[in-house]
């Protein structure tokens, strides 16, 4: 399993995780918006995981923070789409590994 693969699942297990204690789908702007209150922009993704634990956010969201790529946001807005993209492809990914394999 390489970097990708495993940032899809704890994202993947993350958000199940959160909907479940949100009863249902939950959009991720307004938990997200509360881990990182304060932030200054730009930020690194460890910059964003610590400014959520000052802000102590639940294990879940510092979960799914941790999982984006090393790399530098320029807003909060950034960050969502890039949760939102990698929760995307961890979707696709999952659809195409449960995918009945075709014989030739």
């Amino acid at each position: 399993m390489n970097d990708d693969d495993t940032r899809r699942t704890r994202l993947e297990e993350g958000m199940k995780e959160l909907e479940t204690r949100m009863g249902g789908p939950a959009p991720l702007a307004q938990p997200l918006h509360q881990a990182l209150l304060g932030a200054v922009f730009p930020l690194s993704t460890g910059q964003l995981v610590l400014l959520a634990r000052e802000n102590e956010a639940p294990a879940v969201i510092l979960s799914v923070l941790s999982s984006l790529p090393g790399r530098r946001f320029e807003s909060l807005d950034g960050v969502r789409r890039a949760l939102e993209s990698q929760a995307e492809s961890g979707e696709q990914a999952t659809k195409a590994s449960s995918a009945p394999m075709l014989s030739r």
